[in-house]
């Protein structure tokens, strides 16, 4: 038995969610009002029996144990590992690993007070007259963290030195440069200092902005065992409660940004680091909200970001937003819109100048099809041959996923900036859809042949171990991997290992980024026997384990629907329709699978 499934047979989950719900008898199961979303009815399940959990209204979120500290509490998995382990009293091999990760965090903790006290010193004088200039007050001075970083280049090192920590720590944290001749200084010299924490406040890197005309104007922590750009946001741990409350949330380019908001009472905003938005960091919000603003900067590098971040947000949410048919996911689609500032103006200036108006601002922010149709069709030639086919190619994945009310307004918006009519749009629009369906039927000819092996009822498991060791295995999968719902997976830890993975640049090793928790499984994994050898039966496979996957997933959602109405009830003509939508979904995903079961 693993580490994990000893913590979940020595827990409890009615016991662990009643500590932050009020739970009531339904039968077999509890009930309650779901703590994800504001509802009157109850619509939050508890079912002891499978030791999980499931919201059936406007969330449509469920899980185990593990996901459900996770959400709450809002921790990363091995945070929840090392909760639930002690209060099981199991004990963790192998977390050494995680013990030089919480050193990190202390590492970084003195670094940080360190920096705090250097900004009150003579030399810090040029930082304190740029946070004044800036509107920055002494209450967001302190609620950040700001600080300073001395221009000898042995300060922090002498500091650290003081408190007996290891350097060689202190370099893998980031904090100091080791050279070839083996000595070490300080990273950070001469510099205004933004802590960035993690999602549970600890203080995970630095951003830092230079003083002087040094370049580049700002840089952060590396990489480290505990800090990655693309899965942090600044302001995230001051920021998810005002998010969720709202059900909005606001993403900005910059530290100021994000602090001139909070200043002025907008809670709700974080920033992407002046970077597009990453996968993982839009995998974040989407827990929190259904509604999200991006405000970047309106030049022409901003302008790029908010594609690029476009781009990776409608892959997670328009992912999302596609699986609305779903009764899982109905009523809550995800709405991305853009704002459009004054020229010139960055969030953080128009904030301090205009105070009252962002809110305005923030409400009136264009769709994202209406901010897109402009701006994609000046990326392009419209004039010269296929310029406006390379439009419509460009909109189409996103067209394809709307309502087809919705669809038809934007077609008609595109045609009138094509200067073209409605129906040519529409017949390049099928024209595009035609290809990727002959790319999809082609993939599939001589299916399903090394698949017979494989039966779902064999071992719950089995399906999950496969699927996981196909796409682990091969890269070229990373790109259908997109569409693999993460609820699929039936156990937290292969979501996480899922995730991690899907996160992964091709030139890292995802065992480093695990928790040592998680190494067994993705050994097994890993070393997964069935895997096809060529290019052609792995997309046969993976399309089979997709639909295999989610059959299973509506299969589960079925049983947990029926299970949480009132037995004393007849159906009423709602759940009666819900569950014909839900047959209806799963017979689909019969289609194609001749050895499905």
């Amino acid at each position: 038995m693993s580490e994990i499934d000893e913590i979940k047979s020595k827990l409890d989950v009615v016991d662990i969610v009643s500590e932050k719900v009020r739970l009531q008898r339904a039968g077999r199961n509890y009930k309650a009002n779901c703590p994800f979303h504001s509802e009157k009815t109850p619509s939050f399940i508890v079912d002891p029996g499978r030791q999980s959990w499931r919201c059936f209204g406007s969330c449509g979120v469920g899980g185990d144990v593990f996901s459900f500290v996770m959400k709450t509490e809002n921790m990363e998995f091995s945070d929840a590992l090392r909760m639930l382990a002690q209060r099981a009293g199991v004990e963790l091999r192998g977390y050494k690993k995680n013990e030089s990760r919480d050193s990190y965090f202390e590492i970084n903790k003195i670094a940080l007070d360190f920096y705090k006290d250097a900004l009150l010193t003579d030399e810090a004088h040029s930082a304190r007259i740029y946070l004044k200039s800036r509107g920055v007050d002494q209450t967001s001075i302190e609620n950040f963290g700001l600080g300073y970083s001395p221009r000898g280049r042995d300060s922090l090192k002498s500091h650290l030195l003081f408190h007996d920590v290891d350097l060689g720590n202190a370099v893998e944290c980031g904090l100091l440069n080791k050279f070839e001749d083996g000595t070490t200084r300080d990273f950070f010299w001469g510099r205004l200092m933004f802590p960035i924490f993690d999602r549970s406040g600890r203080p995970a890197g630095f951003g830092a902005r230079s003083m002087d005309d040094s370049m580049p104007k700002y840089i952060n922590t590396a990489a480290t065992p505990v800090f990655d750009k693309r899965s942090t946001l600044y302001g995230f741990h001051m920021a998810r409660e005002a998010i969720r409350d709202s059900d909005l949330g606001v993403i900005v380019e910059g530290y100021m940004d994000v602090i001139a908001a909070h200043e002025y009472g907008y809670k709700n905003v974080v920033a992407s680091m002046g970077t597009a938005l990453t996968a993982e960091q839009v995998r974040q919000l989407k827990s929190l909200a259904s509604t999200f603003v991006l405000a970047l900067d309106q030049d022409v590098a901003g302008q790029e970001a908010t594609l690029r971040s476009l781009e990776s947000a409608w892959q997670i949410f328009g992912d999302s937003n596609k699986r609305s048919r779903d009764p899982l996911f109905a009523g809550n689609p995800t709405k991305i819109n853009v704002v459009s500032l004054p020229e010139g103006k960055d969030p953080d200036e128009f904030i301090r100048s205009e105070g009252s108006d962002w809110e305005m601002v923030v409400n009136g922010a264009l769709p994202l099809m209406e901010y897109l149709i402009p701006v994609v069709s000046g990326r392009f030639d419209l004039d010269g041959p296929g310029g406006k086919g390379r439009v419509v190619e460009s909109l189409a994945p996103i067209l394809r996923l709307l309502d087809p009310f919705d669809r038809e307004k934007y077609i008609g918006m595109l045609a009138e900036q094509l200067s073209a009519s409605a129906d040519t749009v529409e017949t390049a629009l099928k024209n595009v859809r035609g290809r990727f369906n002959q790319r999809d039927r082609n993939v599939g000819e001589n299916q399903y042949g090394k698949f017979k092996e494989l039966k779902p009822a064999d071992n719950n498991y089995k399906l999950d171990e496969y699927t996981l060791s196909l796409i682990i295995n091969r890269p070229e999968l990373k790109e259908a991997a997109l569409e693999l719902n993460p609820e699929c997976f039936t156990r937290t830890e292969d979501r996480e290992i899922y995730l991690r993975w899907l996160n992964l640049d091709a030139n890292e090793s995802l065992i480093k980024l695990l928790d040592p928790a998680l190494e067994e499984r993705f050994s097994n994994i890993q070393n997964y026997t069935m895997v096809p050898s060529s290019n052609t039966d792995t997309l046969i496979d993976f399309d089979t384990c997709v639909k295999r996957l989610e059959r299973r997933r509506l299969q589960l959602y079925r049983a947990d629907l029926i299970q949480s109405q009132d037995t004393d009830s007849p159906p009423t003509i709602d759940l009666q329709n819900e569950l014909g939508g839900l047959d209806r979904q799963i017979l689909e995903t019969y289609k194609g699978d001749k050895e499905g079961n």
